[in-house]
């Protein structure tokens, strides 16, 4: 699909989605881990319960006014602790439930990742795939493009920008034929100008690079990014409650419904729920919290040659960083502050907030979900349950 029918594509839909579009600026983005400050004083000291972990919810989403707050700490794939604290809709008076489904952002781009990995092992594609041999024949591709990797891509050091231009974020094609051609004329459309930086000389987050890396996935295969990950890595794993954009708002509150960060009094947003799918690989994916867990435990399990999904090997692959600690949609950190070594990820579409930690050593994983998109708000409360579930303070004693 080339440039002229992505243009007719953009007028059909630039006037209905022009509104909420501007008010969310639209970023799929990671935040960065929040420093931490005085926790509400009835905080308890360690999470080891579903009594404390809901005592630590409603505490800490009363204390910084979300609309709800939810999360669930497993160990060795056991749940040790888990609650859900709030409303679906701000005044609905439906309260969220642990078996909802909440919207992920960012946290996508770990499980685009993981479905490459899955193709990387079955020689569908290679981790040196190039951009230029991935649209050969693509008419227009810049040159600086030609020697970045499917790598570059993964881990943020390709030179891509941050984000499509507002055009392309103002449209939202069906899924399937329609939404991948549009996919594919947007990327096509960036890759006509030149990379912001040489690929693998600098560290430049990018919702750009990971839908580039979805739509080389999309070109070796002849299947959707969405059919892929559903076979690749939902299916697999059982995820059947996982799915792309928001979770259906349309019936009755059957879901929770997201919330625009900074706005009051709160309000559940409609008509327009997540970004545009085109950016589906860099972050549209939704899932419940205990689907989340089951996610990350692969993970954890795949580092130590236990996982479904990918060999040992490819998961080490997955789980090195190239530049300020980001692997392949992880950030690895090394432990300080009273923190064991764990690797995470967060994400948000400015109407909703999730976080994932892996803590390799002790097996444990915790997911932090929120309908509010007052990210500050919710990375701080998150912060404090990963420090009570992991932290020093619920550190066995020897």
């Amino acid at each position: 699909m080339r440039n002229t029918s992505f243009r007719a594509i953009v007028r059909r839909s630039m006037v209905r989605r022009l509104f909420f579009s501007v008010l969310a600026i639209i970023c799929v983005s990671l935040c960065q881990r929040v420093a931490a400050e005085s926790p509400p004083s009835d905080l308890p000291a360690s999470i080891s319960s579903n009594a404390e972990m809901e005592q630590a919810v409603a505490a800490l989403r009363e204390s910084h006014k979300l609309v709800s707050l939810a999360a669930m700490y497993q160990v060795d794939g056991k749940i040790v602790a888990a609650a859900a604290v709030g409303e679906r809709a701000a005044g609905s008076g439906v309260p969220v439930t642990l078996d909802d489904q909440w919207h992920l952002g960012s946290i996508t781009k770990s499980m685009t990742a993981t479905m490459i990995g899955r193709l990387v092992e079955i020689g569908q594609m290679h981790w040196g795939d190039t951009v230029g041999g991935a649209f050969d024949g693509v008419e227009g591709v810049a040159a600086g493009w030609r020697d970045v990797t499917l790598m570059h891509l993964l881990t943020h050091t390709a030179g891509a920008p941050d984000n499509f231009p507002l055009a392309v974020r103002l449209i939202h094609p069906k899924l399937g034929d329609q939404c991948v051609a549009a996919r594919h004329a947007a990327v096509e459309s960036m890759l006509t100008s030149e990379p912001l930086s040489p690929p693998g000389k600098n560290f430049a987050y990018s919702n750009v690079g990971y839908t580039i890396a979805g739509v080389m996935a999309e070109r070796a295969t002849g299947k959707s990014w969405e059919e892929l990950m559903q076979a690749e890595v939902f299916e697999p794993l059982g995820l059947t409650q996982a799915g792309f954009g928001a979770p259906d708002w349309r019936d009755a509150l059957s879901q929770p419904r997201g919330h625009l960060g900074g706005f009051k009094p709160k309000a559940p947003v409609q008509g327009i729920e997540d970004n545009t799918p085109i950016m589906g690989p860099a972050g549209t994916v939704h899932m419940t919290l205990a689907e989340l867990c089951t996610f990350a435990h692969e993970h954890l399990h795949g580092q130590r040659g236990e996982g479904k999904l990918l060999a040992k090997e490819t998961y080490q692959q997955l789980h090195t960083p190239a530049l300020q600690k980001y692997a392949c949609g992880w950030v690895c950190e090394a432990g300080d502050d009273g923190l064991p070594p764990h690797f995470w990820h967060n994400g948000s579409n400015t109407m909703w907030y999730a976080n994932v930690t892996v803590v390799p050593k002790s097996g444990a994983v915790l997911a932090v979900t929120s309908n509010d998109g007052d990210i500050k708000a919710a990375e701080k409360a998150a912060a404090e349950i990963f420090r009570r579930c992991a932290g020093e303070a619920s550190a066995p004693q020897p």
